[in-house]
């Protein structure tokens, strides 16, 4: 978003000018308080088991140097396979990612959004075995309160949404967003030093409670600009949109050339904005 400052001519406050997107915002899911603490304890629950089998196969690293002695370390060998759930998870922001952006481009394909880069014609070689297609995630959950306001998380609702679009409405994605408090949680029962996203993948095992009370709770993620862009088929001019604040916390928006106000002194602005085009 693009802004500009202009003092005002008779000395008045300073008034600030923002190129804004023309399509509707983005609107983030949200839970009521009781429903946040069943979730918590829900998914602490969920993840308990994976944070056990993480503290006593799994030792942090020390940062230290290794120190040559005739002493062997276990191998891999004698460390118990991990548990099944953790092939069902996404841990971190940039895991969770990297897997919404694998379902969004197989979501465009199927959807036929997007057209396949034909092969160039080359001598037959025997098929390789198709990897199996990433699973679907049901529930992404973000210790951040508002993530709208952090850039870090600006795509998420995106790639949601464009990663659902071949999924039925209730098995599309959820979006849980809990209390920065709760990462403690979520970190202490996972035995890692942070959590800063976590997706479970469909069909996860012990988790089908978990995800039917979410479902039931937490609504679809909205991205109204998609689906505008979507039903257009072509991009047309939807216009300027301006958004004209000042110090005065009073807000005007210009759409099109057209003055839209927030307030009721914002709408006489711009009546008084036309009325003078008019005369002119």
């Amino acid at each position: 978003m693009a802004s500009t400052a202009t003092p005002s001519k008779k000395g008045g406050p300073k008034h600030v000018f923002k190129v804004d997107s023309p399509f509707t915002a983005t609107t983030w899911p949200s839970i009521a308080p009781k429903d946040h603490d069943i979730i918590l304890d829900m998914l602490c629950n969920l993840l308990m088991p994976l944070g056990r089998h993480r503290k006593l196969h799994h030792p942090p690293s020390q940062g230290k140097k290794r120190k040559r002695t005739s002493t062997t370390s276990p191998s891999a060998a004698d460390i118990p396979p991990s548990l099944p759930l953790s092939k069902h998870l996404t841990i971190g922001l940039n895991s969770t990612t990297r897997h919404l952006e694998s379902l969004a481009k197989l979501s465009a394909v199927q959807d036929a959004l997007i057209t396949p880069v034909p092969q160039a014609a080359s001598t037959p070689i025997s098929p390789a075995p198709a990897p199996q297609p990433p699973k679907l995630l049901s529930v992404i959950i973000f210790p951040h309160p508002n993530p709208h306001s952090s850039l870090l998380h600006a795509h998420i609702p995106t790639l949601i949404y464009l990663s659902s679009l071949s999924a039925t409405p209730l098995s599309r994605t959820r979006l849980v967003l809990l209390s920065t408090a709760s990462e403690a949680r979520l970190a202490s029962a996972l035995h890692l030093p942070r959590v800063g996203a976590l997706g479970i993948m469909e069909g996860a095992p012990g988790a089908d409670a978990l995800v039917s009370f979410v479902r039931e709770v937490v609504g679809e993620v909205e991205v109204p600009w998609v689906a505008e862009l979507l039903g257009k088929g072509e991009i047309g001019w939807l216009g300027t949109k301006v958004v004209v604040e000042s110090k005065g916390g009073e807000g005007l928006e210009k759409e099109g050339g057209n003055v839209r106000g927030d307030t009721e002194k914002g709408k006489k602005k711009g009546n008084r904005r036309e009325a003078g085009n008019a005369c002119d």
